[in-house]
């Protein structure tokens, strides 16, 4: 399933990161980056150990206690580059261990001054080298990805699909709510990846 995940994010983010790449925050990628070499390795030696079904509740009651947490506090994560190393490190551990990279990073610039445009081009990227990477991780640690392809190749149209109507739909997407679809969509995330592990987990 994460080798899935994997494949398909990497893709989208792909396209998108080459459509907007002049509007990155390359600096912020850099450091984020750095952080995600050096917790991925961590991250893939916890997920040959660790149960993947137990490592996917655990890291999204995490995520879910964060938001809480951040939102009741009003508490903001100051953008440096300290912080965006650790960042990185936490991304990479969370996309190798359940493909998905992306809560630790949304997260940290939920309050970012970033223009819509600058963090929409910066989000692909960093998603990209993230997820790219992250495979590379699987293949040279010995996992093979051929039972993912064929799938992969089975959903390509409806991630073509996703990218188009989410291009033609952004314009008309209130600059001012990004902030607040960024929490909705990290609370959506977490719960139904909870709800989700627990039903496999439990009940199938």
């Amino acid at each position: 399933m994460v080798p899935i995940m994997l494949l398909l994010a990497c893709c989208g983010n792909f396209v998108q990161g080459l459509m907007y790449i002049k509007n990155v925050n390359r600096p912020l990628v850099a450091w984020l980056y750095l952080g995600v070499l050096l917790g991925q390795p961590f991250g893939f030696w916890v997920f040959d150990y660790v149960d993947s079904n137990t490592l996917k509740l655990l890291i999204n009651l995490l995520i879910l206690l964060s938001l809480l947490l951040m939102q009741a506090s009003h508490r903001q994560i100051e953008e440096k580059p300290r912080n965006s190393f650790i960042t990185g490190i936490f991304s990479g551990f969370t996309s190798i261990t359940t493909g998905m990279g992306g809560p630790p990073f949304l997260i940290y610039l939920a309050y970012s001054k970033m223009s819509p445009e600058v963090f929409r081009a910066t989000c692909f990227v960093f998603f990209f080298l993230c997820n790219a990477t992250s495979l590379t991780s699987y293949l040279i640690g010995g996992f093979s990805l051929a039972p993912a392809l064929g799938e992969f190749v089975y959903l390509l149209p409806a991630l073509a699909s996703g990218i188009l109507a989410g291009h033609l739909l952004y314009q008309y997407v209130p600059k001012k709510l990004v902030h607040r679809l960024i929490f909705l969509l990290l609370y959506a995330t977490a719960i139904s990846a909870i709800l989700s592990t627990l039903y496999h987990k439990f009940i199938i």
